[in-house]
């Protein structure tokens, strides 16, 4: 059997059915949450102010894409068609690599198609980072203000005190939006407009606890307690989460070192055989560039199925 029909009948529809499968169940957990949260901010909106509804509709509108680059920080119209033109330049650019050293048709396709998602990754792992950056100094926000609460000062002053003294130029960025437009717009409305900039489900949360706390009419410091003692606990989970997920992570990287080990100990046992076929011939390039892809797709997943938010 060639090597294009092995990776033609067995790699290529394996390597289809792992990521289907992964992402399905991955888009479905995460959904799901997002789901839940949106529903109780939709019905408290609702309820708070019957106005909000053309407003929703105007979010809603937004394409998956455009929401994205929004979190990401680029805010600009032309943004996502950027986005897109760097995304096909970058899978060009790869893939024509990839051709010059293995001279494959079906490696250009495949790298280009693969490295097409790598400025995806990217804008990903930019919009996490914005994310935690703005969750720490959010609950550094709701500590000083419940503090402030519980002193005697009133929300909205201690609020702005908080935002004024946090070191997050993003968080305070993002909040400015609720204490310039809270007035003018409506407090529901400026939250919408600060979901719009990061997708964080705490602030969400906060959004929530605000906005019974201040419906009820009475002193909600004893909610905002609850809700940073919460806060807190998460921080203390995911830190235990994460220390326990990097031993996990450490452990496939010696696995590779090993694997690396044991090829450099066969190839010289076996007078250079290894590397004449990997590194000198068609066959053996194609081959090693989909073990090299199989390697960097367990090491993905191995790092999704351990990132636990």
């Amino acid at each position: 059997m060639s090597t294009y029909t092995f990776m033609l009948l067995f790699v290529i529809p394996l390597l289809s059915v792992i990521l289907i499968y992964y992402f399905y169940y991955w888009y479905k957990a995460i959904k799901m949450q997002k789901r839940i949260i949106d529903s109780l901010v939709t019905s408290n909106s609702l309820i708070l102010d019957n106005k909000n509804s053309r407003n929703k509709e105007n979010i809603k509108d937004r394409t998956w894409l455009r929401k994205k680059m929004n979190f990401a920080g680029f805010e600009s119209v032309n943004a996502p068609y950027t986005f897109i033109i760097i995304s096909i330049l970058t899978g060009l650019l790869s893939a024509g690599f990839i051709f010059v050293l293995i001279n494959s048709i079906f490696a250009f396709i495949f790298a280009f198609v693969l490295f097409s998602l790598l400025p995806l990754l990217v804008l990903i792992k930019i919009i996490s980072a914005r994310e935690e950056e703005f969750n720490i100094f959010l609950k550094e926000i709701i500590d000083k203000v419940t503090s402030m609460m519980k002193s005697g000062v009133g929300y909205e002053q201690g609020l702005k005190k908080s935002i004024m003294t946090t070191h997050s130029k993003f968080t305070k960025k993002v909040f400015d939006i609720y204490l310039k437009e809270k007035d003018i717009i409506g407090e529901n409305k400026a939250f919408e407009k600060m979901f719009a900039l990061v997708d964080s489900k705490e602030l969400r949360i906060f959004y929530l606890t605000v906005s019974i706390g201040k419906s009820s009419g009475g002193k909600f410091s004893n909610t905002l307690e609850k809700l940073r003692k919460t806060l807190h606990d998460q921080g203390e989970i995911k830190q235990e989460i994460v220390s326990s997920t990097r031993e996990i992570k450490i452990g496939s990287y010696m696995i590779i070192a090993i694997v690396i080990f044991i090829y450099i100990l066969m190839n010289s046992s076996l007078n250079n055989a290894l590397n004449e076929h990997f590194f000198g011939s068609q066959n053996g390039k194609l081959q090693l560039f989909f073990i090299i892809i199989w390697v960097a797709l367990g090491l993905f997943i191995n790092n999704l199925l351990t990132k636990i938010k």
